[in-house]
């Protein structure tokens, strides 16, 4: 996923200047932080969805997105990648839903323009019927929601 929590940048140019137990703090409250998302992720996605249009008549349809939830570090632990590997549109529908659904969700509190255009594509037109199940952006908004004074108070812990 790409989206940016403002302020880390700085935050993260600034630690190397701190010293390694400054750069050690950052890198426990990134992991840990990203250990969260995804745990609550992989909490909050459907096993199965309705997808009642489908041809056959029936409703439901198991989903494999939680086993593909994943996050990967680079940067010896000081960025992280979190989303679903091997992803696919539908994965994108799961989360945001289509039409109507998708435009609540997507206005929803917490959505920032960056999200927003990160699921725009995926939304499809007005009258799609999918409802969404959000999982990974509200995962990631709860747990990045002060997560650059989290890491300023680990490094003022860890340069004392």
């Amino acid at each position: 996923m790409a989206v940016r929590v403002i302020g880390l940048d700085k935050a993260l140019r600034d630690i190397e200047s701190k010293g390694k137990d400054a750069v050690q703090a950052v890198v426990e409250v990134l992991s840990d932080t990203a250990s969260a998302i995804d745990f609550d992720a992989k909490n909050a996605v459907p096993l199965e969805i309705d997808a009642s249009l489908k041809q056959d008549g029936s409703k439901m349809v198991r989903i494999s997105t939680k086993q593909r939830i994943d996050k990967d570090p680079s940067n010896k632990g000081l960025n992280w990648k979190i989303g679903i590997a091997q992803g696919t549109d539908f994965d994108a529908y799961v989360e945001f839903g289509t039409g109507q659904s998708a435009r609540e969700i997507l206005y929803g509190p917490g959505y920032t323009d960056e999200m927003r255009a990160i699921a725009r594509p995926f939304k499809k037109k007005k009258d799609g019927t999918l409802k969404g199940k959000p999982f990974l952006m509200p995962a990631w908004i709860k747990n990045t929601s002060n997560l650059v004074e989290e890491i300023k108070s680990k490094i003022a812990q860890a340069v004392k």
